[in-house]
């Protein structure tokens, strides 16, 4: 199948790194479409060529992990292209820094980048504007400027990368949005400071090695349609964090669903062949907002521990709680999901019984569908379904007939209750510890 997207369905940090790097082994291209920095995916390899011994060995001799933030995660595989579309927002300074350490971890291998002429810049006074406005502690950001970059693109002051083929024209840009957040701040002088002329030039001097690879991305990616290429779309974040689906104003600054492919990579939605939704087998959630599911005891706390569950990006403890079948089901309408799945599921090992919350209780009424509004689901309460757990690890399962038998009941109960067939089973963080359906 040419077109496959990878989103998250749950509130981001589900895994979808994993997944695009396992896919991305047989694809021609792979497409970031949304979000910037903010976005943090970890890849745990041991076989790409470029990282075995240097002895050329074809085994290799240890695994290393990566943590991508700007560049797809398909770009430790040779054979693919990757695309930064115009849906994201991207910092130039962390795109130098990740690139080097890729080429580094790849011993030299230069990573095959494509950036789209309509990509925002992220700027280094977003950060602070977004400091000065407290949106990051009202809303529990990243603190990356993010959402300041985007509004810049909606009120039409950003500036795109195209913007560094022109550098004439480039200082007049900057000039136009400095004087806007400068006249607002008079008194800060980490804003004062900056001046359009200076900044052109220090931009230019940043990206003079990759200003050549921004290009009409999304003329390449028809182009390989056409040709029948493989192309993988990489979602950031997830759908129940888009921003006009998810539980606003809790929620990151692009749209994470499956819409966003078209708006933010050129490509009809309607072009995607498979449409995978990546859940883990729990749920967990970063920042402030409504999480009915949440587990407040111990329980919680042996989740996070024994999952890993702490941001890529900030190093932030999430918050864990029981899987959540209302939220999947509609995550599943929303992005018009093929198939699941299902990450960590050997992080539940060990426990009697897992709660699955199958439905709301909301003011003495029965829900089945999710409510994207805050002070509706912050009043829900969920009503489980218990399941027995298991006590094997599963690190050493490599069909899913090797599961114990909790743990296959367990993978029925969601297809049965979501109605889509679970195609991928994670057991643990490596490339091989998964189960194909």
């Amino acid at each position: 199948m040419p077109a496959i997207a990878v989103l998250g369905a749950q509130w981001g940090d589900e895994g979808k790194g994993k997944i695009v790097h396992l896919l991305c082994r047989d694809a021609d291209f792979c497409v970031r479409f949304n979000g910037g920095t903010n976005a943090g995916h970890r890849v745990v390899t041991s076989r790409i060529p470029a990282l075995v011994g240097a002895n050329g060995d074809d085994e290799p001799t240890e695994t290393q992990e990566f943590k991508f933030h700007l560049i797809p995660a398909g770009a430790l595989h040779e054979n693919c292209i990757c695309v930064l579309g115009n849906g994201m927002v991207i910092d130039p300074y962390a795109l130098v820094q990740e690139r080097n350490a890729l080429r580094d971890a790849l011993r030299g291998r230069e990573p095959n980048i494509y950036i789209s002429y309509g990509a925002h810049l992220l700027l280094p006074y977003h950060p602070i504007i977004e400091r000065l406005e407290g949106s990051q502690s009202a809303l529990d950001t990243t603190a990356k400027g993010i959402g300041p970059a985007y509004r810049d693109k909606a009120a039409r002051i950003g500036l795109r990368m195209v913007d560094l083929l022109f550098p004439k024209t480039l200082p007049e840009k900057l000039q136009r949005v400095l004087a806007h957040y400068q006249s607002i701040w008079p008194e800060v002088k980490e804003l004062q400071q900056f001046q359009s002329e200076a900044l052109r030039d220090e931009l230019l001097k940043l990206t003079e090695t990759f200003r050549q690879r921004i290009i009409d991305t999304v003329q390449l990616l028809h182009d390989a349609l056409e040709q029948e290429k493989q192309i993988v779309f990489e979602g950031a974040q997830a759908a129940l964090l888009d921003l006009d689906f998810g539980t606003y104003p809790y929620v990151t600054s692009s749209t994470a669903t499956i819409g966003g492919i078209g708006s933010g990579a050129g490509v009809p939605p309607s072009r995607v062949n498979r449409v995978i939704g990546v859940a883990k087998a729990y749920t967990t959630r970063v920042g402030h907002g409504p999480f009915p599911t949440e587990i407040h005891n111990d329980l919680g706390d042996r989740l996070r521990q024994q999952g890993h569950e702490f941001g890529t990006t900030t190093g932030r403890p999430r918050r864990c709680g029981w899987l959540d079948l209302v939220a999947l089901r509609y995550v599943s309408k929303l992005d018009g999901l093929s198939e699941l799945a299902l990450t960590k599921l050997d992080v539940l090992a060990g426990l009697a019984e897992i709660p699955v919350a199958t439905a709301y209780r909301y003011q003495g009424s029965t829900l089945h569908e999710f409510p994207a509004v805050c002070e509706m689901l912050s009043e829900c309460e969920p009503i489980y379904e218990k399941l027995p757990g298991w006590d094997e690890p599963l690190g050493e399962c490599h069909h899913f007939s090797d599961l114990p038998r909790a743990a296959q009941d367990y993978v029925r109960f969601i297809e049965d209750e979501i109605n889509l067939p679970l195609s991928l089973i994670s057991v643990g963080p490596g490339e091989d510890e998964n189960l194909w359906r």
